[in-house]
């Protein structure tokens, strides 16, 4: 009965996201100014991720950062500035991949994983992507627009899905999410440990793996709760 339980809950967060879809109202209500918090945080990280490859004026802090993003971090925050308690509560994950060349090592294919609760006429939940640096993958699309892209999650099958395409700013990287139907069902299938790739049109343009995923549900209960959560950047403690 135990190991029937742990395949269940493994495959949970797979199964929601398969069954979900972008209804219109999620399409007109999840609007790029739900997002201003987490536009600052991708606009910062995709120009330290860019500056972490190439910076030689302080090699130290440019490997310690390059060594953090390989290793990735959490940040929590609410999304919107407006946020009463309880709203727009966000927990990103940010990695990067190790690439050897001709100066040593450094970074590449940085990318974000995102879990948002619910905020405003919003109250479902969404689960978004987005690259950091600006040699990415990603399709340029119409704001907002809907797109139908493949999400594979730990050892399950690859499943297409609808999704939402979004610029939260004119500097920020672009973002793609899948509507959920709550938080709950989407913090109730996390894992420690869990993978995710999204590919359009054939072509992989997000692939990453978090850890300490447990720890983040915590921290999204937490805000979602109202209660004030753990928003330091990981990386530099």
């Amino acid at each position: 009965m135990k190991g029937n339980w742990k395949m269940m809950k493994t495959v949970i967060l797979a199964t929601t996201l398969m069954v979900a879809t972008v209804p219109c109202h999620a399409k007109t209500e999840v609007q790029g100014e739900s997002f201003d918090v987490l536009a600052s945080v991708m606009e910062t990280n995709a120009k330290e991720i860019d500056a972490g490859d190439i910076l030689t004026s302080n090699k130290e802090a440019a490997i310690r950062y390059r060594e953090k993003i390989i290793a990735g971090w959490w940040e929590f925050m609410q999304a919107n500035s407006k946020a009463r308690p309880g709203e727009y509560c966000a927990a990103t994950f940010l990695r990067a991949k190790r690439v050897k060349h001709e100066r040593g090592d450094g970074i590449s294919d940085g990318m974000m994983v995102t879990l948002f609760g619910p905020g405003g006429n919003y109250r479902g939940a969404l689960l978004g992507f987005s690259p950091l640096g600006k040699d990415h993958a990603f399709p340029k699309l119409k704001n907002r627009q809907p797109v139908k892209v493949t999400l594979k999650q730990g050892d399950v099958a690859p499943v297409t899905l609808n999704a939402i395409y979004m610029e939260v700013s004119p500097s920020a990287p672009p973002l793609i999410v899948f509507a959920v139907p709550s938080i709950e069902a989407l913090m109730g299938g996390m894992e420690d440990q869990w993978s995710f790739e999204v590919s359009y049109e054939g072509q992989s343009i997000a692939n990453i793996e978090w850890h300490d995923g447990l720890k983040a549900r915590d921290e999204l209960k937490k805000c979602l709760a109202g209660r004030p959560f753990n928003n330091e950047r990981q990386w530099k403690d």
